[in-house]
């Protein structure tokens, strides 16, 4: 099954000021996450509502929030540079 990707407004802005190398490979892992929302090496955000997960990608961290199975929805909240306040505010 696959799933429907959204990206929310400020992880798109986000994407846009990166570097195209840096751009691409965190799109491709989005794209990913369309087939698999819960893939090795993500891990759940304890600080962040339930359904709340968080991939690596080089010193990037994607945000994004698996809220119903069902439905089939992942909806990217943030790409951030890992630092002190990629957390903050979820």
């Amino acid at each position: 099954m696959g799933y429907q990707i959204r990206i929310e407004r400020r992880a798109e802005k986000a994407l846009v000021r990166l570097t195209r190398r840096d751009r691409r490979r965190i799109i491709k892992a989005i794209d990913d996450l369309a087939e698999d929302p819960r893939p090795a090496g993500c891990v759940p955000v304890k600080a962040a509502p339930r359904g709340t997960y968080r991939v690596r990608v080089g010193d990037y961290r994607v945000i994004y929030l698996v809220l119903d199975d069902d439905e089939g929805l992942v909806t990217v909240t943030r790409v951030r540079r890992r630092g002190g306040d990629t957390y903050k505010g979820l």
